[in-house]
């Protein structure tokens, strides 16, 4: 989530950016919504001095023996109208929160602005595609030939979008996370890690998959767990609220773990096979590196 000082301080950043990306913000709400936050916490500050100053006075009053109902009758007013404004300023701290999480991140002074995949720059190239002298068939109708992937044993299971692995097909996905997880841990620094695959809100508050990707995210009825849909979310989390040291940097870490999602890559929704599932396996890689500026 963006700084709201940062935010509020640079409007037009924002505004150019969203209008880059073709995004609409709101900053008018958002000028609206702050202007009245803040001129409502300055007026509580200034009725809870006021009460303060009461107290001592009414203090001193019933020390010397005076009367001080007409003090006490008015403070009672002014404490009721602090509890409503700093409920008020609940409600708004909370609408200004959900704002701020949807907005997006500023991309970097190099990334090239488009407005489709035709703007993307190619910005290298290894090997070529291969060349067949016949009609290649599918991944799942190989897979299945092969006895390595079986779709409908999935469906029957679970439902669509699913896969069971089978004999080396199985074996294949095992060898493949243990090869990853040794290679980074081994020959790159990396500490592995192995987390729970259930997460909580905050945590997916914290990686910034909520409140965008809410829908296609797996909640668990009645708790306020989830399903996670990336270790990302695990490894980010396990410094959420910590300052950490410089010396401390830098952190790698790897993590092989289910992930659960209903919108797995840019595949179609009618797209068949293995590219576009509500689970998967990945050994994910996450860097926690020395700070840069967030915005150019």
């Amino acid at each position: 989530m963006h700084d709201l000082s940062y935010f509020r301080e640079h409007l037009d950043l924002f505004a150019e950016m969203a209008a880059k990306r073709g995004a609409t913000l709101d900053l008018d709400a958002f000028r609206a919504l702050d202007k009245e936050r803040r001129e409502l916490i300055t007026k509580n500050e200034q009725r809870k001095a006021q009460r303060n100053k009461a107290s001592d006075e009414i203090a001193r009053l019933k020390k010397e023996k005076q009367p001080a109902d007409s003090i006490i009758s008015e403070m009672k007013q002014v404490s009721e109208l602090i509890k409503q404004t700093d409920e008020r300023i609940s409600q708004l701290d909370d609408t200004q929160r959900e704002l701020l999480l949807t907005i997006p991140n500023v991309p970097h002074s190099s990334v090239p602005v488009g407005s489709s995949e035709a703007d993307n720059v190619e910005v290298r190239r290894w090997g070529a595609p291969p060349k067949f002298d016949f009609t290649p068939r599918s991944h799942w109708e190989v897979g299945e030939r092969a006895g390595i992937l079986d779709l409908s044993a999935a469906a029957k299971i679970t439902g669509a979008r699913f896969a069971v692995y089978k004999s080396w097909g199985a074996r294949l996905e095992r060898a493949l996370a243990n090869f990853f997880l040794d290679v980074h841990t081994r020959e790159h620094g990396y500490t592995e890690v192995l987390p729970p695959f259930l997460v909580n809100s905050a945590s997916l508050m914290g990686s910034g998959q909520l409140p965008k990707f809410a829908a296609d995210l797996f909640k668990i009825e009645g708790t306020d767990f989830w399903l996670t849909p990336t270790s990302e979310v695990e490894l980010h989390n396990l410094y959420r609220d910590e300052t950490l040291a410089e010396s401390q940097l830098p952190i790698f870490l790897t993590a092989w773990t289910a992930c659960f999602r209903s919108e797995a890559g840019a595949a179609g929704k009618d797209t068949r096979g293995i590219l576009r599932q509500h689970q998967f396996q990945k050994v994910e890689l996450f860097k926690f590196t020395h700070p840069e500026p967030s915005y150019e």
